[in-house]
């Protein structure tokens, strides 16, 4: 995962509220915790408040749709089962849900036969055709709409966006795309629409860059908890060791606090992105927030000091300002940064890239 990654998906979705991309394997606590970070960003903006139910139930039928056709392929050997994407996206007044999963191209008719359904009817004729396959639990084989795509044409009041892009022989990228609005009267979403080849391209990146995770959005300590649990979740089943693990968190952690602590406050947030990837059998972890140009020369400064200093060296400067109890004002790193650099296994990457005379936007890249 390349340092340049950062900025590259920042200046993508920095308009956005809360954007949040997974690359990976799902399970019931992921799914709980993305739920909860929703509810969160959503609960903090009055407007979208009225959603909150709405968006937590297409979320889980997303959900389950992406864990159904993975249990369908566990004997599969083509694939790897239980594998998939999802993103949400929340900007303005609208509210975006994007998942995609392998499926078997001899089942692809047949899904594509409910979306055209479903996508063909009006608000009255889609509850009648719920009705009506809740009865009769064989429509659904028989190539009608199942229970789940006609509950998120129901609920978003939006047609379904969808496409098959191929795998292999067997197998296709089933990616499906729900719109959800604060207001269905008024707010028009034809020139802020995010296309779903842009969510695809999103999905590309993440699996070329080995991504497992990717959120912007706000890092007060009460938004970025639940992340940190779907990350924890996830580590405790990498084939790797626990000290290992413990590390990356704690190093991750420490990163998030940085951006909690140090970037550039505009408004009543504290804006910023980071994303977590592998490589070899190492965890890749980048950060990015805006800072102030003035604060640049310190921060390099900083950063440049830690990095010309050996383990022994960084251990000792750390155990020192330990003592010293508090942070330095002038010169030398904080704390929190020591620790990062001597648990790393290379030095510390960064890179500034300016965006206007009164900011610009840190990327800091390490490897645990």
């Amino acid at each position: 995962m390349d340092i340049k990654t950062t900025f590259w998906f920042f200046d993508r979705i920095k308009e956005d509220n809360l954007c949040l991309l997974y690359n990976g394997n799902f399970s019931d606590e992921i799914t709980t915790k993305f739920i909860e970070l929703s509810e969160y960003n959503i609960t903090n903006i009055d407007r979208l408040s009225k959603m909150k139910k709405k968006v937590s139930f297409l979320m889980a039928e997303c959900f389950q749709n992406i864990v159904r056709h993975g249990e369908a392929l566990e004997n599969k050997v083509e694939v790897a089962p239980n594998e998939g994407f999802f993103l949400t996206k929340n900007w303005q007044d609208i509210y975006y849900i994007t998942s995609g999963n392998i499926i078997e191209n001899k089942k692809i008719d047949n899904v594509k036969s409910q979306l055209e359904k479903v996508n063909s009817l009006d608000k009255e004729e889609l509850k009648v055709l719920y009705r009506q396959v809740l009865e009769n639990q064989e429509f659904t084989e028989k190539g009608g709409a199942g229970l789940g795509l006609i509950e998120m044409a129901r609920k978003s009041g939006q047609k379904l966006q969808y496409l098959f892009q191929d795998y292999n022989d067997n197998f296709s990228l089933f990616y499906n795309q729900i719109l959800l609005k604060s207001d269905q009267e008024t707010v028009d979403i034809s020139d802020s629409e995010l296309e779903l080849s842009e969510s695809i391209s999103f999905h590309k990146k993440m699996v070329d860059e080995n991504i497992l995770i990717i959120h912007k959005g706000d890092f007060s300590q009460d938004s970025i908890f639940p992340v940190l649990q779907i990350i924890e979740e996830n580590l405790q089943k990498e084939k790797k060791d626990s000290v290992s693990k413990k590390k990356v968190f704690h190093i991750l952690v420490e990163l998030l606090q940085n951006i909690s602590h140090h970037c550039l406050k505009e408004g009543s947030k504290k804006e910023g992105i980071f994303m977590i990837g592998e490589y070899d059998e190492y965890f890749v972890i980048n950060t990015g927030n805006l800072i102030r140009n003035e604060d640049i020369a310190n921060l390099k400064e900083q950063i440049d000091f830690l990095n010309n200093l050996n383990g022994k060296e960084l251990k000792d400067y750390y155990l020192s300002k330990l003592r010293e109890r508090n942070l330095p004002t002038n010169g030398g790193a904080g704390i929190g940064l020591i620790d990062i650099a001597r648990r790393l296994i290379s030095p510390i990457n960064y890179s500034v890239h300016k965006i206007d005379d009164k900011k610009s936007f840190l990327s800091i890249n390490v490897i645990a």
